[in-house]
């Protein structure tokens, strides 16, 4: 409350301002009602733990390394890195999404219609949950798989005597570490940048 009996509130501002995003997005139910930018600076930090699965293989203890193809983490296509490549394959998917809907909110603005504003929500909707949840899971499988790798051998051991199997097996599918780890350091770069930018351009 100020000096002239005014109050800020951001749902009414939303209600009643020029945006047909903002009306749309204030009225609809949703778990993912963070601002735009933000969701892309997440995205960046799961590409970024996606990309860490790299130095977690170049350290790994010599009675892992000895588990994966030719005893080379690096060089060969052990199977847990489909999972890695899957990771990285839906993640890009939901950011082209999410940087799809910053650029049609920036190019049309209030003029915007609200079935359009609509239609941008459901694709910002699917995008997250493909990105935070189900790509999020799967990064964070693989770097446990890795993790577990610099556990000890005998934890290692007590896991394939559970029958877990060797995550580290060979695979008919050509990924390698590197294949998986460098793209997504590049698009945790990327994203965090474009993250910065709609923010300043959205107003976060």
């Amino acid at each position: 409350m100020d000096g002239d009996d005014s109050f800020d509130d951001p749902i009414a501002s939303a209600l009643l301002g020029q945006s047909a995003y903002e009306r749309v997005r204030v009225r609809r139910r949703s778990l993912f009602k963070q601002h735009l930018a933000y969701k892309l600076a997440l995205q960046s930090a799961i590409f970024g733990a996606l990309a860490l699965v790299l130095p977690l293989a170049m350290t790994l203890p010599a009675s892992t390394q000895r588990l994966f193809p030719g005893g080379d983490p690096l060089s060969s296509a052990p199977k847990i890195l489909v999972l890695g490549a899957y990771a990285g394959a839906i993640e890009a998917v939901a950011a082209l999404g999410l940087v799809y809907v910053g650029y049609q909110r920036v190019q049309r603005g209030d003029v915007m219609s609200e079935a359009e504003a609509a239609h941008l929500l459901n694709v910002e909707d699917a995008a997250t949950m493909i990105s935070l949840v189900t790509g999020a899971a799967a990064v964070v499988t693989l770097d446990g798989f890795f993790l577990l790798g610099h556990a000890g051998q005998e934890l290692l051991a007590g896991y394939l005597a559970a029958g877990g199997g060797n995550p580290f097996a060979g695979t008919e599918i050509p990924v390698s570490v590197p294949a998986v780890a460098i793209p997504a350091a590049v698009l945790a770069v990327v994203l965090f940048a474009l993250s910065r930018f709609f923010r300043r351009e959205l107003q976060a």
